[in-house]
C-alpha cells in the first residue's frame, strides 16, 4: 500500500494537481506523519532525478503542488 500511495501522490503532482494534505490522509486512511514521510520521499526523488521540479506547499491551506523551474 505504501508504494502505491507514494506513486499515486507523485502521479497526481506530476499531472499538475494540487494535493490537500488533510483530504489525502482521510481518503487513504493514513496519519499526517505518514503523509509527511511520503512527501519527503517524493522531495528526495525530485532533488536527485528531476532538477527542474520542486515540491511546494501553501502554508495557509496545507496544499502541496509541483513547481517547474525554467533553466
Amino acid at each position: 500500500m505504501k508504494t502505491q500511495l507514494i506513486l499515486s501522490l507523485y502521479d497526481s503532482l506530476v499531472q499538475g494537481e494540487k494535493i490537500d494534505r488533510q483530504n489525502f490522509c482521510i481518503k487513504n486512511a493514513i496519519s499526517e506523519r505518514t503523509f509527511y514521510r511520503y512527501i519527503r520521499e517524493i522531495s528526495l526523488f525530485l532533488m536527485h532525478s528531476r532538477h527542474n521540479a520542486v515540491l511546494k506547499m501553501d502554508d495557509i491551506d496545507s496544499i502541496y503542488y509541483l513547481e517547474l523551474i525554467n533553466d
